[in-house]
């Protein structure tokens, strides 16, 4: 049985939890106290004390991004991801990387630098928009990112750009705004959502 450990107001546990929704894999979810999350038994999972931690019976794994592609390739059946050695699987690891490295921690370094440091966040959250920018390219014509159907590139990329949205980073709308929407109506997802109050 997969285990997940969730702190509340936690923001990446939900890419875990809606790709387990969405391939209908049974999981435990462990929602942990700020105390809790900050021992060392759970150092022992994360070594920043952080979530989501995933955790079976041949140990433990942790970072988002990583845990969502490891659970796509544990039910290929379920088409989350493309076969290993196609150009499919190769786009879902661009873009769901892509997310990771040029949204997320330029939009983050904008957030926290807001008060202290305007021109930085500025300059920071110009580079998220960058990279927000590429992404509603590439859905130019099409509801997902990566050929005609779900991946979990999309639940990365989603909640990554959802996030930037939710700290004022960029504002969502025209195609970005319909699948912001789309991804969010998604049953698994509401389920995760769910799931994670």
């Amino acid at each position: 049985m997969i285990r997940i450990y969730h702190r509340r107001g936690a923001g990446r546990p939900i890419r875990v939890v809606w790709t387990l929704e969405e391939l209908g894999a049974p999981y435990e979810l462990v929602i942990m106290t700020p105390e809790e999350a900050a021992s060392e038994e759970h150092r022992s999972r994360h070594p920043l004390s952080r979530v989501p931690v995933l955790e079976d019976s041949a140990g433990t794994a942790f970072e988002s991004t990583g845990l969502c592609l490891h659970l796509a390739d544990l039910h290929p059946g379920a088409g989350l991801i493309p076969d290993a050695g196609t150009h499919g699987r190769a786009l879902v690891y661009q873009w769901a990387l892509f997310a990771m490295t040029e949204i997320e921690p330029p939009a983050i370094e904008s957030y926290r630098r807001r008060e202290d440091h305007p021109e930085l966040s500025g300059a920071a959250a110009q580079r998220a928009r960058g990279g927000i920018d590429a992404i509603d390219d590439a859905l130019q014509g099409k509801g997902y990112l990566v050929g005609d159907r779900f991946t979990v590139a999309d639940v990365v990329v989603s909640e990554v750009v959802r996030i930037a949205g939710r700290i004022g980073v960029f504002e969502s709308q025209g195609r970005m705004a319909e699948y912001l929407a789309a991804m969010k109506a998604r049953p698994a997802r509401e389920r995760a959502t769910a799931r994670l109050a």
